[in-house]
């Protein structure tokens, strides 16, 4: 049998909500009226589950095909006022039904958080693991750093099927992040490693101060950076297991084939020039 926890909003609130202590591994632990006596941050107020979300618990059936562990969190009716959610999320599913606020997936370590809308800013901020989903757009700093710390997103599969605000990826370590359409400016900024790929345009100053790693670029930019020198060829191994490992993914990244090498650049020359550009056209 698998459980399955839907949380329905029905009162907002008023102000912005800190819904990290709804998990979905916390709260099957739990009975209904446990999870409606959480007690929710909310700056210089809080709120309880049961003022904001009606709970209902149900036992269904497991698939076999499931491709995901543990239990199953529903949000439905979410909006812009639900920040953190999902942070720190180590296991499970968890669904959301709408758009988020900021901090979504914030230090995700592992499960499946997938937001049916819009996300806000530091959406998958020093991400950990699992796998964050977004269909719709996401805000500043996306996989990227706190202010002040050195390390953005360190491991996980982070896709965003519409834009991507400015920073996307800042201090990227480890990891996977596509994006469907535009992201803003300094995407890939002081990128350490990992793999992004941006299907529409990126923003001015893509890849400043990137150090390794890979960025891939579906759509011919207007200017190359002046500190990335073309690599020429010898990739054709490295080139298929990477079009193997987006097979899965999102379009255009799912799409691609083997056949003809992407043009290749290296940079940033001001720092370190060991990571790459790939433009495929």
């Amino acid at each position: 049998m698998s459980l399955r926890i839907t949380l329905r909003v029905t009162t907002p609130p008023g102000f912005r909500v800190d819904a990290s202590a709804l998990l979905p591994a916390t709260l099957a632990a739990m009975s209904t009226a446990e999870i409606e006596r959480i007690v929710l941050p909310a700056g210089n107020d809080r709120c309880n589950v049961g003022d904001v979300f009606d709970v209902s618990r149900s036992e269904a059936a497991a698939e076999s095909a499931a491709p995901h562990t543990g239990a199953t969190l529903v949000i439905e009716n979410a909006a812009p006022w639900l920040d953190r959610v999902g942070a720190r999320m180590a296991d499970g599913h968890l669904v959301v039904h709408g758009s988020t606020g900021d901090y979504s997936g914030f230090q995700m370590a592992g499960g499946v958080l997938h937001i049916e809308g819009d996300a806000g800013h530091f959406t998958g901020c020093e991400m950990r693991g699992g796998r964050l989903t977004v269909t719709g757009h996401s805000g500043d700093f996306a996989a990227g750093a706190l202010a002040g710390d050195m390390e953005g997103m360190t491991g996980g599969t982070l896709t965003i099927h519409g834009n991507a605000g400015a920073r996307l990826a800042d201090r990227m370590r480890r990891g996977l992040v596509l994006v469907g359409g535009n992201a803003g400016d300094f995407a890939a900024s002081r990128l350490v490693a990992g793999t992004i790929g941006i299907a529409g345009q990126a923003g001015a100053h893509y890849a400043y101060g990137m150090r390794r790693g890979t960025l891939l670029l579906t759509q011919r930019p207007m200017h190359l950076p002046p500190t990335f020198a073309e690599g020429g060829r010898g990739f054709d191994v490295f080139w298929a297991l990477l079009v193997r490992s987006l097979a899965d993914e999102i379009a255009p990244f799912s799409q691609w084939r083997t056949a003809s090498l992407p043009t290749r650049y290296t940079g940033d020359l001001a720092v370190d020039g060991r990571g790459e550009i790939l433009v495929v056209s």
